[in-house]
C-alpha cells in the first residue's frame, strides 16, 4: 500500500505539521553541561567496564560467562550513537569545541566518521519523511510487508549483513573520491567543497587510538588476543540490531501519509532504558518538533505539549516491544483483508 495523499488543508514542513504559535521557552535551548558530563560517564563508563570485563569472565567461568554481557556492550555502543548525534546538534555542552571533541572519541567508538554522521543527521530532519532521508528510512519501505518479511528485517543486522553493506558504501566512497577529483581537475564544474567539522587526521587519529584501548581491554593486554575480535563483532551485530530496531519503532507506520515524517515517543522502561534510550531520545516526538531544545529540557518540553493539547495518543508507546507488537498486529491485519 502506498503512502496516503496528505489530508485536505494539511503542509508538512519537514515531515511534521507544525502549529503556528507551538513554542518553548527561549531558556530551554540552553544546554546543561552537568547533564552532558553524566551522560558521557555513564556511556563510556559502562561500555569501558563491559569491554573489561570480558576476560575476567572468561577465567573465572569460561566463555559462555560473556554471552549475558556482549548484548548490553552491542547496546552500549549503539547509545553512543545518541551522544554523538546530541554533539552534532551541538547540545550536549554549552561550547560548541566541547561537542565536537565528545562526538569525535564517540566516533573512535564507532568506527565512523562524526562529520558523516553528522551531514546525514541534519539531512534527517530536512527530509523526514521523504527519499531524501539519509538516515535509515525503512519506515519508507515497509508499507506492504509481510509479518515475516518485517520480523527478518528486524533480525538481519545480527547476521552481520547490514555492518558488509556500510563496510561496501564506505569502500565505493573511498574509491570515488579520487575518480571526482580527476574529474574536477579535467576541468569540470567542482562542487561546491564542504568544510570537514573535525579533519580527517583527528578523525583517523580518534578511531586508531580508541580501538587500540578497546583491544587493551578486550584481551587483557594480549593475554587473550583472540578476544580482540570480540567488540568489532558485538558492533556490527548488535550494537546495528539495537539501531535498527529503535529507529523503526520511532518511525514506521502504516498508514503514513505521503510527505509525512511519523514519529512515535516511548515511555520511560526498565528494558528500553537498558537497551535502546539514553539522554531522554525516548521522546523522539518532542526532539522532532523542536530539534535544537537540548535533550536535558525534553521532558518540560513533552509536558508543555500536554499541556497545549499537541500530543495525541498515537504519538506515544508504552514500550518498543509494544510498537514491534503494534505493527506486526497491523501487518497480520492488513494481510487478511488482502485476502478476503
Amino acid at each position: 500500500m502506498p503512502a496516503l495523499p496528505p489530508p485536505p488543508g494539511v503542509t508538512y514542513v519537514h515531515g511534521l505539521v507544525k502549529p503556528a504559535g507551538l513554542r518553548v521557552p527561549r531558556a530551554w535551548y540552553e544546554p546543561v553541561d552537568a547533564f552532558g558530563w553524566r551522560g558521557v560517564a555513564a556511556l563510556f563508563g559502562v561500555l569501558l567496564a563491559g569491554i573489561a570485563s570480558l576476560p575476567w569472565l572468561i577465567d573465572r567461568w569460561g566463555p559462555v560467562a560473556i554471552a549475558p554481557v556482549v548484548p548490553v556492550i552491542g547496546a552500549y555502543v549503539y547509545k553512543l550513537t545518541i551522544l554523538m548525534h546530541e554533539c552534532c546538534h551541538r547540545t550536549l555542552f554549552r561550547r560548541k569545541r566541547l561537542n565536537d571533541a565528545v562526538g569525535l572519541v564517540a566516533s573512535g567508538f564507532l568506527i565512523t566518521s562524526y562529520d558523516a554522521f553528522c551531514r546525514l543527521h541534519w539531512q534527517h530532519h530536512r527530509h523526514c519523511g521523504t527519499d531524501e532521508d539519509g538516515e535509515e528510512s525503512d519506515y519508507l519501505t515497509l508499507q506492504d510487508a509481510s509479518p515475516a518479511s518485517l520480523v527478518a528485517h528486524l533480525l538481519k543486522p545480527l547476521l552481520g549483513v547490514q555492518a558488509a553493506r556500510m563496510g561496501l558504501a564506505a569502500l565505493r566512497g573511498i574509491v570515488a573520491r579520487p575518480a571526482a577529483a580527476a574529474s574536477s581537475a579535467g576541468g569540470d564544474a567542482p562542487a561546491r567543497r564542504h568544510v570537514p567539522i573535525v579533519s580527517p587526521a583527528a578523525q583517523l587519529g580518534a578511531i586508531v587510538v580508541v580501538q587500540l584501548l578497546i583491544a587493551l581491554l578486550a584481551t587483557a593486554g594480549g593475554r587473550r588476543p583472540w578476544l580482540v575480535l570480540a567488540y568489532p563483532a558485538t558492533a556490527a551485530t548488535f550494537g546495528l540490531f539495537f539501531s535498527r530496531i529503535r529507529a523503526f519503532c520511532e518511525h514506521v507506520h502504516v498508514f503514513r501519509h505521503e510527505g509525512e515524517c511519523s514519529v512515535r515517543s516511548h515511555l520511560p522502561n526498565p528494558v528500553d532504558r537498558l537497551f535502546f534510550y539514553t539522554l531522554n531520545m525516548n521522546l523522539h516526538v518532542e526532539h522532532h518538533l523542536f530539534p535544537q531544545v537540548p535533550a536535558c529540557h525534553l521532558p518540560r518540553v513533552r509536558e508543555h505539549l500536554t499541556e497545549t493539547g499537541y500530543l495525541q495518543p498515537g504519538m506515544t508507546s508504552r514500550s518498543i516491544l509494544g510498537t514491534i507488537r503494534g505493527v506486526l498486529a497491523d501487518a497480520r491485519a492488513r494481510q487478511r483483508r488482502a485476502a478476503a
